[in-house]
């Protein structure tokens, strides 16, 4: 499918936002707030430029921007009265809760997305040529949603909805982000693994638009509920809801319906650079572009081998401050370097235990299995780990979680199942 005018929707849903204004999800993923709270990385040298398959413009929606730091919207791109909440457990959503918020006083719309990875075996553009092809058995992780094209575009502004509404199952979108790390556009198609011990040659996804990374959380793939059942993309991941009237009624409302004991994260508009699941980490396509981007094949146990160039062009060991030698990303040991070193300048060393250092490069899933771990890319650290178990309070002394912040990492004491010895990269040193 080709998508017609409405398949050129850029940002459509960042350009609604205001600050404190009402709006639906449009609103809450706006351009400004991922400047501001997320600023997007330069890509790296691994990763090539667009060249004959350079990818189109994303799809654009209709909406006037505002320009200058004190600009106001005119009064024809006015927010919608509803307002929107991102919702999401760890893991997986309980069943049934999407009928059960939809029963809220107040609550307007719900959709419920799906997540997980796809294996990429292979890609063609439209007119056939390969683009990817990683070595026999090795697949390039993709993080992937499934939206159901009945509710979920009831949850975008009115210019973007038909590129949705129209996705069929075998049929793919691209983020913006996604389709300059693919080189592909519309026409293009996408050859997915059939799985570890499964005969055949995969599935083939047709890539029917290219869309803004704020229409699809950031993922670098999307596709139907059905084309997520197919492609074994089973677990709902989280939800997102329209209402009216008050935020803390509905608020608490919602996490009454949630089984007790389990963490929930309610965000709404300007709380959160992109509304997904896990959103206080850079999503995959930005770390892929930052990082580089690697195929692997499974290994023992849980861990997997990757692509030896990646690993040659993108991987170092050095010497920084008080932990030592280590092995990252090389992207990364600029920053780490640098706040290991003002540790030490404010006489600050003794935060840090060199022997609790857990390591930086480590190629596995996440411990839930859903996602690529950070350390795969060599793009996080553990520090102090002894004291520091998942899931449990932080030890860490506040001046250390200050300075690492301070160099562009995101601190896992604050997730919602907390991490409190990881350290990830979100953003350039301030």
């Amino acid at each position: 499918m080709t998508p017609g005018p409405t398949g050129r929707v850029r940002r459509g849903l960042g350009r609604w936002l205001r600050p404190g204004g009402a709006a639906l999800l449009g609103v809450a993923v706006g351009a400004g707030v991922v400047l501001a709270l997320q600023p997007p990385p330069d890509a790296p040298p691994a990763v090539p430029a667009p060249v004959a398959t350079r990818a189109p413009e994303p799809v654009r929606a209709a909406v006037p921007t505002p320009t200058g730091p004190t600009a106001t919207a005119p009064a024809t791109s006015a927010a919608p009265a509803d307002r929107v909440l991102l919702v999401w457990t760890p893991g997986r959503l309980p069943g049934e809760l999407a009928g059960r918020v939809g029963r809220v006083r107040g609550v307007g719309a719900v959709t419920v997305v799906r997540g997980g990875l796809l294996g990429l075996a292979g890609s063609v553009d439209a007119e056939g040529r390969p683009v990817d092809r990683p070595r026999p058995g090795a697949t390039v992780p993709l993080e992937t949603i499934g939206f159901d094209p009945a509710t979920y575009p009831d949850l975008l502004p009115a210019s973007a909805r038909a590129v949705f509404t129209r996705l069929r199952p075998g049929e793919a979108l691209l983020g913006s982000t996604s389709a300059r790390l693919r080189r592909l556009g519309p026409g293009g198609r996408l050859r997915l693994s059939p799985g570890p011990g499964k005969a055949g040659t995969g599935r083939w996804l047709t890539v029917a638009g290219v869309v803004d990374d704020d229409l699809v959380g950031a993922a670098e793939v999307a596709v139907t509920t059905t084309g997520a059942r197919a492609t074994g993309i089973a677990r709902d991941r989280y939800l997102l809801l329209a209402y009216r009237g008050g935020r803390d009624a509905v608020a608490a409302a919602v996490r009454r319906i949630v089984p007790a004991r389990l963490p929930v994260r309610l965000r709404g508009p300007g709380e959160t650079p992109f509304f997904r699941a896990g959103d206080a980490v850079l999503p995959q396509a930005m770390v892929k572009e930052r990082f580089g981007e690697f195929a692997w094949r499974k290994a023992a146990g849980d861990t997997y081998i990757q692509d030896p160039a990646w690993a040659a062009a993108s991987l170092a060991t050095a010497r920084v401050p008080i932990l030592g030698r280590v092995r990252c990303n090389r992207a990364l040991l600029g920053a780490l370097a640098g706040a290991m070193g003002e540790l030490r300048q404010r006489d600050l060393a003794r935060l840090v235990d060199p022997d609790a250092y857990a390591g930086c490069w480590n190629p596995r899933l996440t411990r839930g299995g859903d996602g690529v771990s950070r350390h795969a890319w060599g793009a996080a650290v553990d520090l102090n780990v002894a004291g520091n178990p998942t899931g449990l309070a932080s030890a860490q002394d506040p001046r250390l979680v200050e300075v690492m912040e301070r160099w562009g990492f995101t601190w896992g004491g604050r997730w919602l199942i907390p991490d409190p010895a990881h350290f990830e990269w979100l953003r350039p040193p301030a």
